[in-house]
């Protein structure tokens, strides 16, 4: 692509307010602090199956006045606009757009701001140094509902200060404590990356009575999925008991 080309692509990007994007496509805002950094990203994404980039934005009023327009399914943020605290922007987009998914593409990584989004709304954080293969199926899996965090970032979440501060919710500390002393081993084992079989070999119990206190676990903690129990429980600072490792290990 020639540079005419790019700086025509880009300029189109930013004034895609309105655009109207294929059917069934993944409708995506870019808000990037960065210029080059956001045209360059929705250049990138802008041949990917069922993506449609909509809009993108360098500051964060514009990003906000834009989102509020289009309402996009997915917003990339990057976490280090200059003159608002990104869990504002988490907020805002929750406010103006909340059917809208929030996935951050951060340039350093940092579990406690990770727990800050995640508590603000945000869906999703992945590291600039994933791939875009990688970024295409974190925009599609927030779409679809999950939260999504590469399992790097989630160990250090877990081990490196990435829990809530003393005094946080009292809400979720007193769901924390609705657990059973058994539903608090699992939810450790969980927290290390252990599927149903491994904790069930650990604890001497059948894989389905795991998944009977997973349930429970789930229910107690108003989550759905796995992650977003061990996520809950890295916010209130509860530790695997195998170490920090765990978690990249394969099941």
């Amino acid at each position: 692509m020639s540079p005419r080309n790019a700086s025509q692509r880009g300029r189109a990007v930013d004034q895609a307010a309105g655009a109207v994007a294929p059917p069934g496509s993944v409708r995506v805002v870019v808000v990037a602090g960065e210029r080059l950094f956001a045209e360059g990203l929705a250049m990138l994404l802008h041949g990917q199956r069922d993506i449609a980039i909509i809009g993108a934005a360098a500051e964060a009023v514009h990003a906000i006045t834009l989102i509020r327009q289009v309402k996009p399914d997915v917003v990339l943020l990057d976490p280090s606009l200059r003159e608002i605290d990104c869990t504002d922007v988490i907020r805002l987009v929750m406010q103006h757009a909340p059917a809208s998914r929030v996935l951050l593409l951060p340039t350093i990584r940092d579990s406690a701001e990770m727990c800050r989004a995640l508590r603000a709304g945000a869906r999703g954080y992945v590291s600039r140094n994933a791939g875009l293969s990688a970024l295409t199926k974190a925009i599609h899996g927030v779409h679809n509902g999950d939260v999504w965090i590469e399992r790097k970032l989630i160990a250090e979440a877990l081990w490196s200060g990435g829990r809530a501060p003393a005094g946080g919710d009292g809400a979720d500390e007193r769901a924390l404590g609705g657990l059973t002393a058994r539903e608090h081993e699992i939810l450790q084992l969980l927290a290390t990356g252990g599927t149903n079989r491994r904790i069930a070999a650990t604890l001497l119990i059948s894989e389905k009575t795991v998944k009977t206190h997973l349930n429970s676990i789930f229910r107690k903690l108003n989550v759905t999925r796995r992650l977003q129990a061990v996520l809950y429980a890295s916010r209130l600072g509860v530790r695997g008991p195998h170490g920090p490792t765990g978690l990249d290990r394969t099941a």
